[in-house]
């Protein structure tokens, strides 16, 4: 495993959580993924936009990217960096600090209403930001009393939140992994069948449509992808199958995700399969980005043939001046992935942009 994607798991990873892998026998949606039969990247086909890099606008990794018109927002650790549709950049929203219009922690980031709205964790408070950078107000995020669990990321779920919770810690508590919130970022309900073990946390944890439809949840180095059912649980819906490529399932019987962030790390295991990352549901398909021999893949899984297309960069281009980025937006006819730059690492990525008509042209299972 490359320093990169160490990087991805301890920085921009913070503290998450790990359940126990069920076999394939349990699951009735299995993707297999054929790493050694993958399709180049149809860079030609897409639009490459380097991301203006200054002293203002430095990127570390891209958390997410939000659009409002011909203005991207993209979250970048602890802060929001607004671009242009040619990535030339505009200006921060708010910062770091304690005044009214600042946060302390950038807990989470969504837009709503074309508002943005910065969560402050910390603080207990949601601020909110036009487009154009103005502040407009400041919510409180009022907690329960009964509930002994605190909602640390939040996306919008139809007219109301989904919330990754933050681990409680108190021996013999089950703190469990979601929870549904009110208009007031009040936890209404816990969702059942799957908690929370340890602290470790990914700042990409879901994916869920406008309308609350597809919800797509998933966890570090696991291979299952979860969904919300009848908004009170939480099950698994997919086993991403990685053949020979998989941690083996005795190692995720015997460690837990720290060991396992070691096991995969370790030279003579750099060539598994592993972090899945960004995965968006749609009506006939399946995407997310993993990691595989020191680079990160694009998946793409078509539900009605039940076949998975792996997309890599061409070798002179993985080779030469760019390198897949472990983050993914998929976003009504388009594709968003992030191009590291091999040659000068100090420049901030660029965003490789194409339709998904044509990557299901590329695909090997059309």
């Amino acid at each position: 495993m490359s320093k990169n994607i160490m990087l991805t798991l301890c920085i921009t990873a913070l503290l998450y959580s790990c359940t126990a892998t069920k076999s394939s026998s349990d699951f009735s949606n299995e993707i297999f993924v054929d790493v050694e039969q993958s399709v180049e990247l149809p860079l030609q086909r897409g639009r490459i936009i380097p991301l203006e890099t200054s002293d203002s606008s430095l990127l570390y990794d891209i958390v997410s990217i939000d659009q409002v018109k011909d203005k991207y927002f993209i979250r970048s650790r602890n802060k929001i960096l607004t671009f242009d549709t040619e990535g030339n950049y505009l200006y921060n929203i708010s910062g770091i600090g304690q005044g009214n219009k600042e946060y302390v922690n950038l807990s989470s980031f969504f837009i709503k209403n074309e508002e943005l709205c910065i969560d402050d964790f910390n603080q207990g408070r949601v601020l909110f930001f036009a487009p154009s950078g103005r502040y407009l107000r400041t919510e409180k995020a009022v907690k329960n009393s009964d509930v002994e669990c605190a909602p640390q990321l939040i996306r919008p779920y139809g007219n109301k939140y989904i919330a990754k919770n933050s681990f409680n810690g108190t021996p013999g508590y089950v703190t469990p992994a979601l929870s549904l919130l009110d208009e007031k970022y009040t936890i209404t309900q816990t969702l059942e069948d799957h908690s929370l073990h340890t602290g470790f946390l990914l700042f990409d944890f879901m994916n869920c449509d406008d309308n609350g439809g597809f919800i797509t949840y998933w966890e570090a180095l696991s291979d299952t992808i979860y969904t919300v059912v009848n908004d009170n649980m939480v099950q698994p819906k997919y086993l991403v199958n990685f053949g020979e490529y998989a941690i083996p399932a005795v190692e995720r019987l015997n460690k837990d995700v720290y060991d396992l962030i070691d096991y995969v790390n370790k030279p003579e295991n750099k060539k598994l399969a592993t972090l899945i990352r960004y995965v968006y549901e749609e009506e006939n398909y399946l995407y997310f980005v993993f990691s595989c021999e020191d680079s990160v893949r694009l998946a793409l899984y078509n539900k009605e043939t039940h076949n998975t297309t792996t997309y890599i960069l061409p070798a002179e281009v993985n080779g030469g001046k760019y390198r897949l980025a472990s983050f993914l937006k998929v976003d009504k006819d388009k594709v968003i992935m992030a191009l590291e730059d091999c040659e000068n690492i100090e420049n901030n990525q660029s965003l490789f942009i194409i339709n998904k008509k044509e990557l299901y042209e590329k695909s090997r299972f059309k």
